[in-house]
């Protein structure tokens, strides 16, 4: 026999059971507290219609100046007047004898009792049927007594039980209700999990253009939809982003390779035997192997930035320092350019960036004015104090990108003039990875540029709290 694991129940059901003893207990604790104040409340009125009959019968024997026993016994119907049902009225002689005693269905069996000196109260239970007593002494012209009163608490009971019986038949109402209000509650809430599942499972078979129906209310489980339809298209950019880079990756590895393997058949047939059939092939041979070399580096580069984290004891470093050293570098490399550094930073300015980060992304700007400003040879390397960060700009005199272009420089592979970026041996990864390094630091990369003008990429990297 398989037995039952709370881990085995639905969520649905959890909640109802849940939410159903929840507001069951709380109905069931106040109830309690109602019923035991109702009857307290109860007892208190009792109290109070003894009390009142007490104080009348003192009245009654304080306008007769001289009392005698005669005149207690002669106050019967008095008495029987006041006397309720289920409720007995004595008047005791100061010896504790009785003098005069009415009742109304009421039997009374009770020991003597020593003359109190006060008002007294007390309960008496006998059968499970409880009463109370009062006893008050009263002293007058002529004599003293005790005046006694019992009331058996039957309408009191009657009203406790029907009160009992009332809110127990409530309760079992309550319960009920209880129970369908939590299954409403547990259908509202696990009903819009159903629906993250089935979406989820829709999501796994068909792809990732499912996304759930947000309903209007704003509560958690709507801000929990928005987070995952959200996330869902973070996640399918990503896998737009993956399957565009792996085809483009494709792509470019595979133009060398079919040129290798053209070449190598190439020389296979003729090359043995025609030395100028075998020197043009090598010479192929030997760019294409420097183009796959090149692209295995830069996306080497790219995976590092990816995988880059700032480091925890980070030193600050002059900017300045940074651009001479790679300018110094470049103008060795590039003897027809002019380099020039325009600084506009206060002599204590620092980042907050490795320094082989910031001259990575130096170099991957200045490689690319090179490349693209053939004719006018003239870069600028400008520095300025932007706030919170440090603007870094290299700005070239090169041919320019459209305007609708801009937008995408920073993918991987994307190239303005493929035909032309290929041949100055470009393959599209720099920028992409200047922006991944730029986000590590929480900075940030603009561009702009017009075609024939040049073009201005700026970066924007956080000063250093000193």
């Amino acid at each position: 026999m398989k037995l039952f694991r709370l881990e085995n129940v639905s969520l649905k059901w959890k909640l109802t059971f849940l939410s159903g003893s929840v507001i069951f207990v709380m109905y069931f604790l106040f109830t309690c507290l109602q019923y035991e104040t109702v009857k307290q409340w109860l007892l208190s009125e009792e109290e109070k219609a003894m009390k009142k009959t007490i104080e009348e019968i003192e009245t009654y024997y304080a306008e007769k100046r001289n009392i005698s026993r005669k005149d207690i016994r002669d106050s019967e119907p008095l008495l029987e007047k006041l006397n309720e049902k289920y409720q007995t009225i004595r008047i005791l002689d100061e010896k504790g004898n009785v003098i005069v005693s009415v009742s109304n269905h009421a039997s009374v069996s009770l020991f003597p009792a020593e003359r109190p000196k006060s008002l007294e109260i007390d309960y008496h239970s006998v059968n499970d049927e409880r009463s109370i007593i009062l006893r008050k002494p009263f002293r007058l012209s002529g004599m003293s007594g005790t005046i006694e009163m019992v009331r058996h608490l039957v309408k009191f009971q009657h009203m406790a039980n029907m009160l009992f019986i009332m809110m127990t038949a409530i309760g079992v109402v309550a319960m009920a209700m209880s129970a369908l209000i939590g299954m409403f509650i547990a259908r509202h809430f696990a009903g819009r999990l159903q629906a993250v599942t089935k979406t989820m499972q829709s999501i796994k078979n068909k792809g990732f253009q499912q996304r759930i129906d947000v309903p209007p209310s704003n509560d958690e489980m709507s801000e929990l939809m928005v987070m995952f339809n959200e996330m869902m298209d973070e996640i399918e950019h990503s896998f737009h982003q993956q399957k565009q880079f792996i085809e483009d990756a494709s792509h470019e590895l595979r133009t060398p390779i079919a040129i290798l393997e053209g070449h190598l058949s190439l020389l296979r047939r003729w090359g043995k035997n025609n030395r100028d059939i075998l020197e043009e092939s090598l010479e192929a041979a030997s760019q294409e192997v420097e183009r796959l070399k090149k692209l295995v580096f830069e996306l080497l580069d790219l995976s590092r930035a990816e995988a880059i984290a700032v480091p925890a004891d980070l030193s600050p470093i002059s900017p300045k320092e940074a651009a001479e050293q790679i300018v110094k570098n470049f103008r060795v490399l590039h003897p027809s350019f002019q380099f020039m550094i325009r600084d506009e930073l206060g002599e204590k300015t620092l980042i907050r960036i490795a320094k082989h980060h910031l001259e990575q992304l130096l170099l991957i700007l200045l490689d690319n004015a090179v490349k693209y400003s053939q004719q006018h040879k003239q870069i600028t390397i400008r520095l300025r104090d932007e706030g919170k960060y440090v603007s870094i700009s290299v700005i070239d005199k090169g041919i320019g990108i459209p305007r609708g272009e801009l937008e995408k420089v920073f993918l991987r592979f994307y190239r303005v003039d493929k035909a032309r970026s290929r041949e100055k041996g470009g393959v599209g990864l720099g920028l992409a990875i200047a922006k991944e390094i730029v986000d590590k630091y929480s900075g940030q990369i603009a561009i702009e540029s017009e075609v024939g003008s040049g073009t201005t990429v700026e970066l924007f990297i956080p000063k250093a709290v000193i």
